[in-house]
């Protein structure tokens, strides 16, 4: 059984964007059943309202059709958690990014993906280890690199 992960909006937004990147292997893993992707809709709308920022759609040219499109894809390819998230406390020096731990203690995960410095600089949280995109498949045993 794969282990359940809980990706962040930060590599989420980046898969998407560059889907040949790390991040976008990192999804492509997921969309593959290497692990258990969960998410909140929390993630789900902070990663739709990032790839709608204004700056973001000109600099790389997609619209909002693709956006939406990109959070069903999300929506199918992982678990979308449902009612409210459990009330860890104040975890993280950011408060905005405790609810993508809070996301990982409802799914049980065993890792958080994600390259936010702010979460990264936990390292670990209740035996869930938070890591980055190229630490995922690492664990993994995938080349980060394409090839």
């Amino acid at each position: 059984m794969p282990p359940n992960v809980v990706v962040d909006a930060s590599v989420l937004v980046s898969a998407f964007l560059f889907p040949g990147s790390v991040p976008g292997r990192v999804m492509t893993l997921a969309a593959e059943g290497g692990f258990a992707l969960f998410l909140s809709w929390i993630l789900i709308e902070e990663t739709r309202r990032s790839l709608m920022n204004p700056r973001l759609r000109t600099a790389y040219r997609h619209d909002e059709v693709a956006v939406l499109a990109y959070g069903a894809r999300l929506a199918r390819v992982g678990t979308v958690l449902s009612g409210p998230l459990p009330d860890i406390g104040a975890v993280c020096r950011d408060p905005d990014d405790d609810h993508v731990i809070a996301a990982a203690v409802a799914s049980d995960a065993t890792f958080i993906v994600t390259g936010d410095k702010d979460l990264l600089s936990l390292g670990t949280f209740r035996g869930i280890r938070i890591v980055t995109a190229r630490g995922i498949l690492t664990e993994f045993a995938v080349d980060p690199e394409p090839g």
